[in-house]
């Protein structure tokens, strides 16, 4: 039986919402958790110009940020065991449509694909306000599984 499985998604909700508005990026940045369930998270993020580069693009690095954010509570939504420690270990990002409308927020969502013993993969994908991909991404979450304390 996975987290979400044991407290309920509303649960798993609010504690998700309650540790991403407790990172100062996340919380910086903007950045909104929309839901949750099984094996998928949905996020999104006002932009504001100061997210904007010198050709008035969307930072690869806020998109980024994003993915890492919804592929990882995605992933979070399948722990089975107490005390797991996970990260990103890798993600690759496709950059497939420039972002150039800063009056708009855009969407992200994290797919678990797999959560095995000892890594996660993971899938994302952006999207602007029309709806349409601006950015894919896939990437693999390191599971470091808890120490069985030896009693002495």
């Amino acid at each position: 039986m996975s987290l979400v499985q044991k407290v309920g998604e509303k649960a798993f909700l609010k504690r998700a919402r309650e540790i991403t508005g407790s990172q100062p990026l996340y919380s910086w940045l903007g950045v909104q958790l929309v839901s949750v369930s099984e094996g998928t998270c949905e996020m999104q993020l006002p932009l504001r110009k100061e997210f904007m580069n010198d050709r008035d693009t969307l930072q690869g690095t806020v998109i980024f940020a994003l993915l890492d954010a919804a592929t990882f509570v995605a992933a979070r939504t399948l722990v089975k065991r107490r005390g797991e420690v996970d990260f990103h270990q890798e993600m690759k990002i496709n950059f497939i449509k420039a972002v150039r409308e800063v009056n708009q927020t855009i969407r992200a969502k994290g797919i678990a694909l797999h959560r095995g013993r000892s890594s996660a993969v993971v899938e994302g994908e952006v999207y602007d306000e029309t709806g349409e991909l601006a950015a894919k991404a896939l990437g693999t979450i390191a599971i470091l599984r808890p120490r069985i304390s030896e009693n002495k």
